[in-house]
């Protein structure tokens, strides 16, 4: 009796060994993109000078007016950033289509 378990216990146990184990599935094709601006569109500019001490209301006119300037150029440069951004969004989207 103890000889017909230990068999039984014996070929289930090879049974269970000899069943190779199911292979893995490859990994997902994963494209990063990174679209980061060059360094030229987001370099800081330099900042209208406030009018200090006793000054004129040309002074003032003037600081307006360069401050304007210098959003437009803020603006236009942000624009820019905007394109670059798009453009490579753009071309990982067909990257991604092609594949």
């Amino acid at each position: 009796m103890k000889t017909l378990v230990i068999m039984g216990i014996g070929a289930l146990l090879a049974a269970c060994g000899s069943t190779p184990p199911e292979p893995l599935p490859p990994p997902p094709a994963i494209n990063l993109y990174q679209c980061a601006a060059p360094v030229g569109m987001t370099s800081p500019e330099r900042q209208p000078e406030r009018p200090r001490g006793e000054y004129t209301q040309a002074d003032v006119a003037l600081y307006i007016t360069d401050l304007h300037q210098y959003a437009t150029r803020g603006w236009l440069k942000l624009a820019r950033v905007r394109e670059h951004a798009d453009k490579c969004a753009k071309s990982a989207d067909d990257d991604e289509e092609n594949d």
